[in-house]
This record gives C-alpha cells, structure tokens and sequence, in this order.
C-alpha cells in the first residue's frame, strides 16, 4: 500500500499540470506570448505578426494585452518580425 501512494499521487499531479495548461486563462494569471510575422518589408511583417497574437489570443480564450513588444530583422527574402506580449485576463 505504501508504494502506490507516491505512484497514485504522482499521477494525478501530472494530470493536474495537463489540465492547467488546456484551460483558458484565468483571473490574475497572465501568460507570455510571441509570434512572428514574415514578409518583404517591416510594415508587413509587422502585420502578419499583429494578426498571429490576435489569433493567439483567441485561442487563449480572450484578454488583455498588457505588454507588446515588435523585432524586426532582416532575412533572406525579406523581413521577419517577432511579437513578444504579456496576455492577461
């Protein structure tokens, strides 16, 4: 008996941590995002990153973006730009 109460109690804090993770966001928990955009030009790329997090976003379940950062950098072909963001409920 002693030795399935570590087995039984391991396994339900990992089905704990999957369930955390499948929920959408919650009061008070805030949560990074980053996505990236490429395209030709900055503008562009810039767009196409804006529209990820918004997608993002809608996957988490709504919120609020509270922090937004955009990095745009040259690549071959044109320009990728990299979206970091704080999404909270």
């Amino acid at each position: 008996m002693t030795r399935k109460t570590p087995l039984i109690a391991g396994a339900a804090i990992g089905i704990a941590a999957a369930l955390a993770f499948a929920q959408p966001l919650l009061a008070g928990t805030c949560q990074p995002v980053t996505v990236k955009g490429n395209a030709k030009d900055p503008a562009a790329a810039t767009t196409q990153a804006q529209i990820k997090l918004t997608q993002e976003l809608t996957r988490l379940g709504g919120g609020k973006v509270t922090h937004n950062s955009t990095d745009c950098k040259p690549i071959p072909g044109g320009f990728e730009c990299k979206t970091k963001a704080v999404v909270c409920p």
